[in-house]
């Protein structure tokens, strides 16, 4: 399929050279041989050789979105062997990654090869420990490397870590010699899972990443596990067809739930249900709830935090709120950073003595963890990603690191661009009406290939129902989604709109006024 021209001006201005590759349906074949992916090779030969000796396997994962699916795809794949891993995933209050506790429970179970999946890959010391109490380690994990345990791991920054997992299922399936049907099977169910995680947690998704979501996209909508389907039911615009904006609002928000008001084992259970659907459903009516909860708690906290924040802010923030569940913390810092344009940490209380745990978002452009690096005085732990970390750090200590966190951000001069970027200028007469299928070969739209945001000159607010807008230009109209509540219908102004598949959002009302 041709694009019409403004979609072709979107591609242009990314710098995306070859437009026939990057719209037409991607391939089995154009995802990665396991030889390039970092101890793939090694990793394999370790899980074949445990499931022909029999050995015990756990699996261990995290209480995020893409740890609780990681750990599934290991689970599903492991099963197709007939072996039944011990699947543990930790509370939020065991703080991230593998722990010694945790490692003291695998050695007593008589584990034998313990697999990571999203964490590890810094998990020196607990690695070591797991050796030498017996327990043999595999790490699979994207995280920045900061004291790499001695393991066999399989690393890739370039996928997240249910990504990798998929990958690794893969190749396993295949190095065991499994049937082209079977194994066919396997990847349409494993990049499923991977497709939901890549665009929950934010990896870039360009390159390798994108045809992986973009094949898992494709095969979701015609999932077989209850759990999931339930799931696409629950939290989709269109179940049958869902797009990256119900990927990252929908369902990753419920998985992500669990963990940060529960347990993240409430999500790992939906996808457990896979043939029972009464199940199923309860399962997934329980992450519904939480989300809403989740919701409510974030809305009352930040609109509580906004009230401390000095105007105007500081070139960064770090924040401490003593009432604040640790789950939402890297929500409210993601909220600060969209209103006030600052990298921004928010801490809670830990449950260990005198300490304090957080997450941090960043802004474009700003690398987080490689700057807290020259930090790490300060904390018990910290890692993470260019634009999310999470650090645990004495209670004593906030103070001091604000100041000097601070001190760095404002002599970068970072700025703060208050403007929407644009994409370029569309006129809704020459969109036509295969608009939607093209817009949707550009997709998923998330972390690296973010949605389209267009112009759109002289638009009149035709109707305005509660979140709903309607805009006019000339013959034509688009309706969209809404917040700002200074439009009134009748006014006439340039707008900003973002096309996220299905939805449209207006972003920003310019220079509105009553049409003459």
């Amino acid at each position: 399929m041709f694009l019409c021209q403004p979609l072709l001006d979107v591609l242009i201005g990314r710098g995306i050279e070859d437009i026939d590759s990057f719209i037409q349906p991607p391939s089995w074949n154009d995802l990665p041989g396991p030889e390039s992916i970092p101890g793939m090779t090694s990793a394999v030969d370790r899980v074949l050789a445990a499931i022909r000796d029999k050995e015990r396997i756990a699996v261990f994962g995290d209480y995020d979105c893409d740890g609780v699916l990681g750990a599934h795809i290991l689970r599903m794949v492991l099963s197709g062997f007939r072996v039944k891993p011990r699947v543990y995933l930790p509370h939020r209050d065991e703080g991230y990654g593998l722990n010694a506790p945790a490692v003291h429970q695998f050695s007593i179970a008589g584990t034998d090869l313990l697999i990571t999946v999203d964490n590890g890959i810094n998990a020196r010391k607990e690695v070591y420990l797991a050796q030498r109490l017996g327990v043999d380690a595999v790490v699979i994990d994207h995280h920045r490397i900061q004291d790499q345990a001695d393991a066999l791991s399989v690393w890739s920054s370039e996928f997240c870590g249910a990504g990798l997992a998929a990958l690794f299922a893969m190749t396993l399936a295949q190095r065991a010699g499994w049937k082209d049907k079977r194994v066919e099977s396997l990847q349409s169910a494993v990049s499923q899972y991977a497709a939901i995680a890549s665009v929950a947690d934010c990896v870039p998704l360009q390159n390798r990443t994108r045809t992986l979501t973009r094949l898992g996209m494709h095969e979701l909508a015609r999932a077989e596990n209850c759990g999931l389907r339930e799931l696409l039911r629950v939290s989709c615009a269109d179940p049958a067809n869902p797009d990256s904006n119900d990927l990252a609002f929908g369902v990753a928000p419920r998985i992500n739930a669990a963990g940060r008001l529960d347990h993240p084992a409430r999500a790992l259970s939906v996808f457990e249900a896979a043939r029972d659907e009464d199940a199923a459903r309860r399962s997934v009516e329980l992450l519904d709830q939480l989300n809403q909860q989740r919701r409510q708690l974030v809305a009352a906290h930040f609109g509580s935090l906004c009230t401390e924040i000095p105007q105007p802010a500081p070139a960064a923030l770090v924040l401490y709120r003593e009432t604040c569940p640790k789950g939402i913390a890297g929500l409210l810092a993601a909220k600060c950073v969209e209103r006030f344009k600052v990298p921004t940490i928010v801490l809670a209380p830990s449950l260990e003595p005198g300490l304090v745990v957080g997450s941090g978002r960043s802004v474009a452009g700003f690398d987080l963890a490689e700057a807290l690096e020259q930090f790490h005085r300060f904390f018990k732990r910290f890692g993470g990603h260019a634009q999310a970390v999470g650090l645990t750090m004495p209670i004593a200590q906030i103070e001091a690191f604000a100041k000097e966190f601070t001190t760095l951000v404002e002599g970068l001069k970072l700025g703060r661009n208050h403007q929407i970027r644009e994409d370029g200028e569309l006129v809704l007469a020459t969109v036509g009406k295969h608009f939607d299928e093209q817009l949707a070969l550009l997709e998923p739209f998330g972390e690296g290939n973010p949605a389209p945001v267009f112009l759109l000159r002289s638009v009149e607010v035709a109707t305005l129902r509660n979140r709903w807008v309607r805009v006019r230009q000339g013959r034509y109209s688009l309706e969209a989604l809404c917040w700002d509540l200074s439009l009134k219908e009748g006014m006439r102004s340039d707008c900003l709109i973002e096309f996220r598949g299905k939805r449209r959002i207006l972003r920003e009302f310019r220079g509105a006024g009553a049409v003459a």
